[in-house]
C-alpha cells in the first residue's frame, strides 16, 4: 500500500509539536511547517498534574508533546498537551494497548521527512502475532479485538501478517484517519521514544 495517497498521520518535529496531514501534503510540506506552542496556563485543579509533569521534567525522564489534529481521536484531541515519559521501556519492551511515542521509519523518511520528525500510535500487535483487518474488525492471532477506544470500525481491510522479531504494530486510533503500520509496514522498537503516560486537555489552559 503506497505511503504517500492513501492514509494520515500524526507528525511531530524535533520540537515537540505535533500536526496530523494527509500523507501526500505532509511529506511535501512538513519542513515549511513549524507552528509554536501555546501559552500554558493550567487551572488548580490540574495542579498535581502539572507537578507530577515538572517533576518528571526536571529527572529529563519525560515531555510534552502538542496534538494538532485528530489521528489519534478519541484518546487524544486537537489542541491536547501529551506527555511521553521515557523510563518504562529501558525495563520491558512495548505491550499491546501501549500508546507510543516513535521517529519515523526509514519508509516514510524514503519520502523526504527528516529522521528526527516523531509519530504517535497505538501498540497493536507485537513480535511474533500475526495481525489483519477484516471486514472492518481488528484481529490478532485469530481472535477478534474489543477496541473501546477507537473513533469508528475501520473501512478496509488487510491481509494477516506475522510481526517479525524487534517489531511491532502499530495504528492511530482514528482508524480511517491515520498514516500508521497500514502503510509503511511494521514499526522498529528502537524507533519507539517514549510512552504516553497522560494529557492535559485544551480547555484545561483557557
Amino acid at each position: 500500500m503506497a505511503v504517500g495517497g492513501l492514509l494520515r498521520g500524526l507528525v511531530s518535529p524535533a520540537g515537540g509539536v505535533a500536526t496530523w496531514l494527509p500523507c501526500h501534503e505532509l511529506f511535501a510540506s512538513w519542513h515549511h511547517w513549524l507552528p509554536s506552542l501555546p501559552r500554558l496556563r493550567p487551572p488548580a485543579s490540574d495542579g498535581f498534574k502539572l507537578l507530577l509533569v515538572l517533576l518528571l521534567f526536571s529527572a529529563a525522564l519525560a515531555e510534552v508533546r502538542y496534538i494538532a489534529s485528530s489521528s489519534m481521536v478519541p484518546t487524544l484531541r486537537p489542541g491536547d498537551q501529551a506527555v511521553a515519559e521515557k523510563v518504562t521501556y529501558l525495563f520491558r519492551r512495548p505491550s499491546i494497548g501501549d500508546i507510543v511515542f516513535f521517529k519515523v521509519p526509514t519508509a516514510v523518511q524514503n519520502y523526504g521527512v527528516n529522521k528526527d520528525v516523531v509519530f504517535i500510535k497505538r501498540v497493536l500487535a507485537t513480535p511474533g502475532d500475526f495481525i489483519e483487518v477484516r471486514k472492518g474488525q481488528l484481529i490478532v492471532n485469530g481472535v477478534a479485538q474489543k477496541e473501546h477506544y477507537t473513533a469508528t470500525h475501520a473501512l478496509y481491510t488487510m491481509e494477516a501478517m506475522r510481526l517479525p522479531e524487534g517489531h511491532v504494530f502499530v495504528m492511530g486510533d482514528n482508524r480511517n484517519n491515520s498514516c500508521d503500520s497500514r502503510a509503511w509496514g511494521p514499526l522498529p522498537i528502537g524507533n519507539i521514544v517514549g510512552r504516553y503516560m497522560t494529557s492535559f486537555t485544551r480547555s484545561s489552559f483557557q
